[in-house]
């Protein structure tokens, strides 16, 4: 199957959007991961031979075939599809690829959201991520070294889970961003004249990426501006909730029908919501959030207000069961 195919194929599967044809077309790509394929994806001289070696595909192949003896189609494609696409995808590059210079080696995460919704993300070490919309994040698919570094083009928000031993470090355009452990926003468009540094928790180090100039150290409720033409910084305060009102839309839900506000979930957080009864979709839920709260927070909230309740399924599948609105 070709690279892009299946790519299509895992996305659809995630959105469970999968025909009965193309569930089967699954199986036998699963079932064929054993016949040859080292060979065929490590090419001599290719980049993808200089990281992973036939041992490791092998040593892939073995673990998956443990899994496929004990577990589910439907779950095991959840387990195993991102690092398997991953694999395959080496020369597409659409959502794994390997990063040249200080990554070099090292396999990569990246996400980059195709439709109008931000989404929320949970790095290898548990730190949140909201990453805006068209915006792109790439970062390791576990931080192993001395310093959890990652790469930020347009726009995220980021709550970082404390490890003095392991300094937090942002690679957005000509800026480097080092934190230890608070809350921030970083805008950094590709084009754009301008990247921001906004604080809300804590303290970061903002620095050139080349000459690693200092720029500032900055507090809550403070950010730099640099101009990328002038090389230019100027320090300013700055409220938080100016910094991420961003991060706040699509979650002020006013008398919006449950519906509406399961999409709105189901887009930010990246799962499936169904209704065991289709009458308590058409409630009304009145709720506001401020947008970086986890998933299991949210659907409490909202299950709460209908007498409600949710069950997750397959690690991205939620039912939500309860009684449909009174007359």
């Amino acid at each position: 199957m070709e690279a892009h195919a299946l790519y299509e194929l895992l996305e659809k599967y995630r959105q469970g959007k999968c025909s009965p044809e193309e569930l089967e077309q699954l199986e036998r790509w699963y079932a064929s991961l054993g016949k040859d394929r080292p060979d065929s994806l490590l090419e001599e001289g290719s980049e993808a031979a200089q990281v992973l070696t036939s041992r490791k595909l092998q040593e892939l192949h073995a673990s998956l075939g443990r899994e496929r003896r004990v577990v589910p189609f439907r779950k095991r494609v959840l387990r195993w599809a991102a690092v398997v696409s991953g694999l395959i995808l080496l020369a597409g590059g659409a959502r794994y690829y390997f990063k040249p210079a200080s990554r070099q080696g090292e396999l990569v995460k990246e996400y980059r959201i195709p439709a109008a919704h931000s989404r929320h993300i949970t790095l290898p070490d548990g730190s949140l991520v909201i990453l805006h919309a068209g915006s792109r994040l790439e970062y390791p698919l576990a931080f192993n070294n001395n310093i959890r570094d990652v790469t930020l083009v347009g726009e995220a928000y980021f709550d970082i889970r404390p490890d003095t031993a392991k300094p937090f470090v942002i690679h957005s355009g000509s800026l480097r961003t080092t934190v230890l452990g608070t809350a921030f926003n970083i805008r950094a468009y590709e084009g754009s004249p301008e990247i921001t540094v906004s604080v809300t928790r804590g303290k970061v180090k903002v620095e050139t990426e080349q000459e690693g100039k200092l720029l500032a150290v900055l507090t809550p409720d403070q950010q730099v501006v640099y101009n990328n033409m002038g090389a230019t910084a100027v320090r300013q305060p700055v409220t938080a909730d100016s910094a991420i009102q961003w991060v706040r839309k699509d979650m002020v839900f006013e008398n919006l029908s449950f519906a509406a506000v399961a999409q709105s979930i189901s887009n930010r957080y990246h799962v499936n919501v169904r209704f065991e009864d289709e009458g308590l979709a058409t409630c009304p839920i009145r709720a506001s959030f401020n947008g970086t709260e986890p998933l299991e927070t949210v659907l409490s909230v909202v299950c709460g207000i209908r007498n409600a309740s949710y069950t997750i399924e397959d690690e991205n599948d939620i039912l939500i069961t309860g009684k449909g609105c009174l007359p």
